[in-house]
């Protein structure tokens, strides 16, 4: 068990190593608009700490807030107006939008965190006044996805049945590289593991919690949210059910005592 726990320490700090960008840029002077997502500034929020992180790179920060998806265009056209140095949009959702506004104003910079911008076609395109700002998730996905595999392997505590469970809040480029390098990192350590997956195609917590009671009801030990806003419904049934649960972009530790470690992006440090 000494190596065990040796290990765990590891991969706790690697996790948090392991993000993606990581250099802020010399901002002093800069003015930046951050556009949010629907997801507003709660605490802990991707928007929030987007925010904090532009605040303590010394940039002067507008901060227009989206109520709804139907707002992302609207949103990025009101940061754009007073022209500043940089307008960013906060998340993959808005990818449309970006593509949109940057053709209505040429002359601005736009960056996109966690996407590429998308034509009426679906398409990606790259655009001369967009930044993509991408990670590497399947990193950070993959340390803890070895983590739930050696507790899996190990019998740690409730991890006793040797099934994982993943939920996604659907296919794409925010999710699919989370759920490839976790089942990656599980399997290397525990190639028996079976691993369920969902997606929910929903926001709603309550709706995702059902899916993690099924997932548990299924042996599932440890449950891996890669969920935006229905993540606390999930961790919620992870709770109730004395098992684990691991959150993925932001530490999700206060949402719950199930949580025992995330996958984080930092986008704050970006």
């Amino acid at each position: 068990m000494g190596g065990l726990w040796a290990m765990f320490v590891l991969l706790a700090g690697l996790v948090a190593a392991c993000s993606g960008p990581s250099t802020a840029p010399d901002s002093a002077q800069t003015h930046v608009c951050i556009a949010t997502d629907a997801d507003g500034l709660a605490a802990h929020s991707f928007n929030q700490l987007a925010v904090d992180g532009a605040h303590s790179a010394g940039a002067e920060v507008q901060v227009v807030i989206s109520h709804a998806t139907s707002d992302y265009l609207s949103s990025l056209q009101r940061c754009a107006a007073p022209h500043p140095d940089l307008v960013i949009a906060i998340s993959p959702d808005m990818a449309s939008a970006v593509w949109r506004a940057a053709q209505l104003h040429p002359t601005q910079k736009f960056a996109l965190v966690d996407a590429t911008p998308i034509d009426d076609n679906g398409q990606s395109v790259d655009l001369g006044n967009v930044a993509d700002l991408l990670f590497n998730q399947q990193e950070p996905a993959y340390l803890v996805g070895a983590l739930a595999g050696l507790m899996e392997k190990e019998k740690v505590g409730n991890a006793t049945h040797n099934v994982l469970g993943i939920l996604g809040g659907n296919h794409g480029s925010a999710v699919d590289p989370y759920l490839a390098g976790y089942i990656a990192g599980a399997r290397a350590v525990d190639p028996g593991v079976v691993v369920k997956i969902t997606y929910s195609d929903s926001q709603d917590p309550a709706f995702c919690k059902q899916l993690g009671i099924t997932q548990i009801s299924g042996g599932a030990d440890i449950v891996f949210e890669i969920t935006g806003r229905c993540a606390s419904g999930y961790i919620d049934a992870a709770y109730d059910a004395s098992a684990y649960a691991i959150g993925s972009n932001n530490d999700e530790a206060f949402v719950s005592p199930a949580v025992i470690t995330s996958a984080l992006k930092h986008v704050d440090h970006v």
